[in-house]
């Protein structure tokens, strides 16, 4: 039955993905704010990023420092613009990827791993994080990864709950 409603429930969020365009002019509104989540630090740049960093290695997840990504520095030297702090940070949870990658139907997703995390700096002198709504990526492929993303998502949130 469980599998019936997922199929059911991708269709019409396949049907409604072909006609993306036209249900934002219909209901004014877009759906891409909902797949990225973003949130105001209350600390600066570089204790985000440490503690983003610790959180998600307490969660179990692996953060590897070879797959963090300097985007403000790479930018910088390729394009001459400075845009600010602006680093992205990897971060893999080994046992829900393999849930996922040993299956070919799922293999799609590999495109989305390991997770990202960004934090920057915008032009109101505040940082922030954004990051992956794993419950909608849930809703929209549901069965397994909906009960993975169900797992994750609390936890993924724990990870950018900062306090001073």
């Amino acid at each position: 039955m469980k599998v019936i409603i997922s199929l059911i429930i991708g269709a019409i969020l396949g049907i409604a993905a072909l006609q993306l365009p036209a249900v934002q002019q219909v209901i004014g509104k877009s759906l891409a704010p909902q797949m990225l989540i973003e949130v105001e630090s209350p600390l600066d740049f570089y204790d985000t990023m440490d503690k983003v960093i610790e959180n998600a290695k307490a969660a179990g997840w692996k953060v590897p420092g070879k797959w963090s990504v300097n985007f403000q520095r790479n930018l910088e030297k390729v394009t001459g613009v400075d845009i600010g702090n602006n680093q992205v940070i990897k971060m893999c949870e080994p046992e829900a990827a393999v849930k996922i990658l040993k299956h070919d139907q799922y293999k799609v997703l590999t495109t989305m791993m390991p997770c990202t995390i960004a934090v920057y700096d915008k032009s109101d002198g505040k940082t922030y994080i954004s990051y992956m709504n794993l419950e909608m990526l849930g809703l929209m492929y549901g069965g397994e990864i909906a009960k993975i993303a169900d797992d994750l998502a609390p936890q993924m949130k724990k990870m950018v709950t900062l306090s001073k």
